[in-house]
């Protein structure tokens, strides 16, 4: 069995990373040496990566190697390739034990012989990397998506939508927001349209691994309820939401796990499809707001979802383009009151100031095509935020929160730098240090805008970060909800001289 495209699904023990895997079998009745064999991903190099000497498999035992290019121990000078690869292992002496070539392979579906040790080869929607495979599997992989007539956005009036396959199989839907399965509705005809629906569709072929499925937000809104914000749209399983045990928005506690969605973004400014339509993960977000009843949801894109990232535009207030993570907050001790004291406190600071901040805004979201409120679209504050602020991709940075917790990084340098600052400022010299480490005019913005505001919350939300390489420490504005709540009291007459 191999995995070329391990996305979360098993992490390797020696480098806590969601590598590649190849797994090795013994169908003889004793034990078997291996050490001194070689593997390889090309044919034409057969001595390309040595296995330790003193590797063995016990007779009808497994082997899991780690195809990651770290080049130690049971783990390999290359990777496999997900488009398509060629493995083979090799005796010491160069005799050709066992190859296998396989083409594109998607992520988390493993390919393994249907049989431990036979000669029949399938797909396996649950990988068992170091067990016996299991007995579901598939000849082969569905390629082909749904293709509907009418893409998914927001309408005046109801609507016919016909979801076609060009390619042979079944469509199956569902207009909950659940996942389909073998067990969904079939399409037989257009689906009429005449209030809000999340269709959710996939093609199942005879054999074969389900294909993608493919989510369309429809919202019919022939009294302009939902106004001109953008609206986003994630489609779930609803028990990920609501059920007493696993839903993420109806628990007495914070809930720490994340949950699968699809999540489309409509602009709202009369184009005919989303902004964005993509596979993601969420889960809820705060450290206190998580109590009321509208959460604070981050929404995560990660390679086990999909591409991995976001590539879309989504902060206008911001340069970039490309988001692994982002925030559609709920305003927190601001939720009863504006829901925008957080987010126009931070957008008074892009002209005038130099300090980092999170980008606003303000969006209606729908989960399941349920109305949930107004939540505002923001960057999250993480190593990706600076990154791609900055331009320093490829660089390392130290990310502290609150002095003592590492968002990226290490602790390292931030503690040496607290341990300075900490010193008699008074003393030139140790004034000298700490302004060597800091960015003076940055962290002094900082707090002019906290001071400015009021903002009550600062003692628990204080990020700073520098290039581990080179820079200063920098501080970026996040959590103002609790700003500009205390009004000033207008003196009886002014003073001048």
């Amino acid at each position: 069995m191999n995995l070329a495209s391990n996305t979360g699904s098993f992490v390797d023990p020696d480098f806590k990373e969601s590598a590649d895997w190849l797994e090795l079998y013994n169908a003889g009745n004793s034990s078997a040496n291996i050490g001194g064999y070689y593997l390889t991903d090309n044919f034409n190099d057969k001595i390309k990566w040595q296995i330790p000497d003193g590797t063995s498999i016990e007779a009808g035992g497994f082997l899991v190697i780690w195809a990651d290019s770290y080049n130690t121990g049971l783990h390999t000078n290359f990777n496999i390739s997900a488009s398509g690869e060629e493995l083979a292992i090799f005796s010491a002496s160069g005799v050709l034990i066992d190859s296998v070539s396989f083409g594109l392979q998607e992520s988390n579906i493993s390919m393994g012989r249907k049989t431990d040790g036979g000669s029949t080869w399938g797909f396996f929607l649950q990988p068992s990397p170091g067990e016996a495979n299991s007995d579901e599997n598939f000849n082969g992989v569905t390629k082909n998506v749904p293709q509907f007539s009418v893409l998914g956005g927001i309408f005046k009036t109801s609507l016919n939508v016909e979801i076609t396959n060009t390619f042979g199989g079944e469509i199956r839907y569902t207009l909950d927001g659940s996942e389909p399965t073998e067990n969904s509705p079939i399409v037989n005809g257009p689906i009429n349209i005449d209030k809000t629906t999340i269709i959710r569709s996939r093609i199942y072929q005879t054999g074969k691994v389900p294909g993608k499925i493919v989510t369309q937000s429809y919202f019919i809104d022939s009294e302009n309820k939902i106004g001109t914000l953008p609206v986003v749209s994630i489609a779930t399983n609803p028990e990920n939401f609501w059920d007493t045990v696993k839903g993420i928005y109806v628990q007495d506690f914070k809930p720490e796990w994340e949950v699968p969605i699809n999540i489309e973004l409509f602009e709202n400014d009369g184009s005919d499809r989303a902004g964005f339509n993509v596979a993601a993960g969420t889960k809820v977000n705060g450290l206190y707001s998580w109590q009321l009843p509208q959460k604070m949801l981050g929404v995560y894109f990660r390679k086990e979802y999909g591409e991995g990232k976001l590539d879309y535009p989504l902060l206008f207030d911001q340069e970039r383009s490309s988001y692994n993570s982002f925030a559609l907050r709920a305003s927190g001790s601001d939720w009863a009151s504006t829901m925008f004291r957080d987010g126009m406190t931070q957008r008074l600071t892009i002209e005038n100031m130099d300090v980092d901040f999170q980008g606003f805004r303000a969006a209606v979201l729908f989960v399941n095509g349920q109305y949930m409120g107004i939540n505002n679209l923001r960057a999250k504050v993480d190593e990706d935020l600076i990154v791609e602020t900055h331009n320093l991709q490829g660089q390392k940075i130290d990310m502290i929160e609150n002095e003592d917790y590492v968002e990226a990084g290490t602790l390292d340098q931030y503690s040496n730098f607290k341990t300075l600052y900490m010193q008699d400022l008074s003393n030139q010299e140790n004034f000298n240090a700490v302004a060597g480490l800091m960015d003076i005019e940055n962290f002094t913005d900082f707090m002019i805008a906290e001071i400015y505001s009021q903002n009550t919350s600062v003692d628990h939300n204080i990020m700073a970060w520098k290039p581990q390489e080179s820079g200063k420490w920098k501080w970026i504005l996040t959590d103002l909800d609790r700003g500009f709540f205390q009004t000033r009291e207008q003196p009886d007459k002014l003073l001048c001289e």
